[in-house]
């Protein structure tokens, strides 16, 4: 019950914050490169993202929408108690993506590219299950030659 009222308690807060000024909901996300060495960050071919991490069922469900952008350095990572074959779409998306789908074992088992907000209502799944999902920007996987079977290095999400 004190774990309900204090989520209840924390989502009318950054929705009052939302409602305000939806740029002040963003901050961790807009900056192209941010010198906060503790923001949780994950590492593919030499590559460093920074992420705005989700594990919430009403974080998962909300995502990246109603963004206008996502900064070129930045991730949005979704992390699963146990693996699972989650459906992604593009609802009330803005921007096009990639999805980099990521076992348990922190193997990257599929990639979704290049997801354009004209798909939705068409959901997206990985060919195997998962424990992370990540979102990045269009072209982000091909850009850095992200290829299955690349590890993904994550530190400070734990």
């Amino acid at each position: 019950m004190k774990y309900f009222a204090l989520m209840l308690f924390g989502v009318l807060i950054l929705g009052g914050i939302w409602f305000l000024d939806r740029e002040s909901v963003q901050p961790v996300m807009t900056p192209e490169i941010s010198t906060d060495e503790t923001l949780p960050t994950a590492r593919i071919n030499g590559f460093e993202l920074q992420l705005d991490i989700v594990r919430t069922p009403e974080e998962k469900a909300r995502g990246l929408s109603d963004r206008e952008s996502l900064a070129e350095n930045m991730g949005m990572l979704f992390v699963y108690e146990k693996p699972v074959l989650p459906g992604f779409w593009m609802k009330d998306m803005k921007f096009p993506i990639d999805i980099i789908w990521i076992d348990a074992g922190k193997k990257i088992v599929d990639i979704t590219e290049n997801l354009v907000p004209e798909t939705f209502s068409q959901l997206f799944y990985p060919r195997s299950p998962v424990l992370y999902v990540l979102e990045v920007n269009a072209n982000w996987a091909r850009n850095h030659n992200v290829t299955i079977g690349d590890e993904a290095i994550f530190h400070g999400i734990f």
